[in-house]
């Protein structure tokens, strides 16, 4: 059976060993290659392996510009994996017998954006899901899951091994079934169906008002491969790339302030309780016991208004 794959994260490349290891004839593949690839999450360049192994391969920032390309394609099913770009109808009209998309949720749980950070944040139940590509997103029959769970210590990292695991099982299973061109697939029950909203680098910022607990799933959603949690202490913003809820000290403190240090590490009084987080400092970030994190609105908005008092003050003195 001729396949071609389009993607261009690790879950992408995870997916072309599998073909390949499955002896699937691999006849094109399309590799995202942003001008940037700071804020895409686990990024994966696909271009060395199909080099190094003799595959047809093509570079995209756009998959929908290369819709002649695709349709010209001789190919039995189409693989879409890791990409967060819509494929246009054309594309998946491609293939003879159908394009096959990737979730990592239990569909019909989950469909829409930022799974794996929703995943984290819920602690819900994850899934390596390969499913029928259809015009409504994430919405196809399935044709392969195999499930894995998500605890509360589990971060954005932990989680995507998790899934690399499960795609495993998931492909082999999947991939036999594409060398004989014959699909077992089951229809989602939109009934069941919920969904994930996209998030966005900003929704990193920790508000310390809120619960050790909810702050603790923030910062683990955020983490590595996503942009990151962070804060601010006075004019610097602080990053924060771990967490652990402390149920252990007897101190009790004012929300937002720093209540212990150690190294990159401080304890942190919530609206509900102390958290441990994980620091990133460069050489001339400084915070110590007792620096606030975050804003107190108020304070902020009385001091700004002193400053500009103060200005206008300067400016009619030398008029």
């Amino acid at each position: 059976m001729k396949v071609a794959l389009i993607g261009g994260v690790e879950s992408s490349l995870l997916t072309l060993r599998k073909l390949y290891e499955h002896q699937l004839d691999i006849v094109k593949v399309f590799g995202y290659q942003p001008k940037s690839t700071r804020l895409v999450s686990g990024y994966s360049d696909l271009e060395p392996f199909c080099v190094e192994n003799s595959i047809d391969f093509t570079p995209f920032t756009k998959i929908n510009e290369h819709v002649d390309e695709i349709t010209a394609l001789d190919i039995d099913f189409l693989l879409v994996v890791g990409l967060s770009q819509l494929v246009s109808e054309d594309i998946i009209n491609t293939p003879k017998l159908g394009a096959i998309g990737f979730h990592p949720t239990k569909l019909p749980k989950g469909r829409g954006r930022a799974p794996v950070a929703w995943l984290v944040n819920e602690v819900a139940e994850g899934a390596a899901t390969f499913f029928m590509l259809e015009e409504e997103a994430d919405a196809g029959a399935i044709v392969a899951q195999k499930s894995f769970e998500v605890t509360n210590e589990d971060d954005a990292k932990s989680v995507e091994f998790k899934l690399y695991d499960a795609m495993i099982s998931a492909l082999d299973s999947l991939l036999p079934q594409l060398a004989n061109g014959k699909l077992n697939a089951i229809d989602q029950d939109d009934l069941q169906a919920t969904e994930f909203g996209i998030r966005k680098p900003e929704d990193g910022l920790i508000d310390w008002s809120r619960s050790a607990y909810e702050i603790d799933r923030l910062i683990k959603a955020a983490s590595e491969p996503h942009p990151g949690a962070f804060t601010y202490s006075d004019t610097k913003r602080i990053e924060v790339k771990a967490s652990k809820i402390d149920k252990d000290s007897k101190i009790k403190g004012i929300e937002g302030r720093i209540l212990k240090l150690n190294d990159d590490q401080a304890l942190v009084q919530t609206g509900d309780g102390l958290i441990w987080i994980t620091m990133v400092l460069s050489g001339t970030d400084k915070v110590r016991v007792g620096s606030l994190l975050g804003y107190k609105v108020d304070l902020e908005i009385y001091e700004l208004k002193k400053q500009i008092a103060e200005l206008k003050e300067i400016i009619r003195n030398i008029s």
